[in-house]
């Protein structure tokens, strides 16, 4: 599973750079210095890793899992956020795109005269870490910055692989969709994320949901099991799916039993509740 997942992100880098055009961010960095300039108001304080190139790649990647918020008192301006509870697969996962931009560079028959360089930043699993990050990179991290006379100049990074969940996907690509920022995703697989009126710059290398629904109604047929229970997380990946499995479920000729929504918090209460439902139903 972990080998597919960093199949996925070395597929991301390529698709990003294949669907993107290059000549447009050498072009607009070298706009004349009579262009107006755009000055950031605020900078987030992020954890990530950055190298120096022609074009930037962005990346957000899972490194930490928890996130501390400051105490708001209302009266000051509230300090930054910090995160906690370090993971070893996003962690190596950032690497292995470092890597592979790092390989890319060594290849002169592949961006001949070209140097990428990439900015990556950790989303601590947490949806306001991951916008921020976003946001980041897309408007940039420098002070100010020159735009052309019709403000229509190319972003920063010339696109952001990831999100690797797709609630953080939904959100950021909603935004950045609008200014045609292109997202390839190498985890977020809500079957929502498909809707190209909704995300016109959203891509990824992983199938979506659809197709996980659909091997598992095909599992059901071949064990001849048409009466089951249902537990789904409670994010966009777990109601989507689920609401796309009642819908296949039905069509074949099944029926599910129970369906019951994991809590966020893992209350004791809420899981031994579901639990007794569980044992008190029918559906095997």
């Amino acid at each position: 599973m972990r080998v597919r997942q960093y199949i996925n992100l070395y597929l991301s880098i390529i698709m990003m750079l294949n669907s993107s055009s290059l000549s447009l961010v050498l072009n607009y960095s070298s706009a004349s210095s009579s262009s107006s300039t755009c000055r950031l108001r605020e900078q987030f304080s992020l954890n990530g890793m950055y190298q120096k190139g022609d074009v930037i790649l962005g990346g957000l990647f899972e490194v930490h899992y928890f996130t501390v918020f400051p105490e708001l008192s209302f009266t000051s301006e509230p300090q930054q956020l910090h995160c906690e509870g370090f993971t070893s697969c996003g962690f190596q996962q950032a690497q292995i795109m470092a890597f592979a931009v790092d390989e890319i560079n060594r290849n002169p028959d592949l961006l001949p005269n070209i140097t990428l360089g990439y900015q990556l930043y950790d989303n601590c699993q947490e949806l306001g870490v991951s916008f921020r990050a976003a946001m980041s990179l897309a408007s940039g991290i420098e002070e100010e910055f020159l735009l052309d006379e019709t403000c229509s100049g190319s972003p920063p990074v010339l696109g952001i692989v990831g999100d690797p969940g797709s609630t953080h996907s939904i959100a950021i690509s909603s935004v950045l969709g609008l200014f045609r920022v292109p997202m390839v995703s190498h985890y977020a697989t809500c079957s929502c994320l498909s809707d190209r009126s909704k995300y016109p710059s959203f891509f990824r290398t992983i199938p979506s949901d659809a197709f996980q629904v659909r091997a598992m109604i095909q599992i059901l047929r071949r064990l001849g099991w048409t009466w089951v229970g249902l537990l789904f997380s409670d994010d966009d990946y777990g109601v989507h799916a689920a609401r796309s499995f009642h819908s296949s479920l039905s069509e074949s000729g099944g029926c599910v039993a129970y369906s019951k929504l994991l809590p966020k918090d893992n209350r004791p209460t809420e899981l031994q509740r579901i639990v007794g439902e569980i044992k008190s139903s029918s559906a095997r």
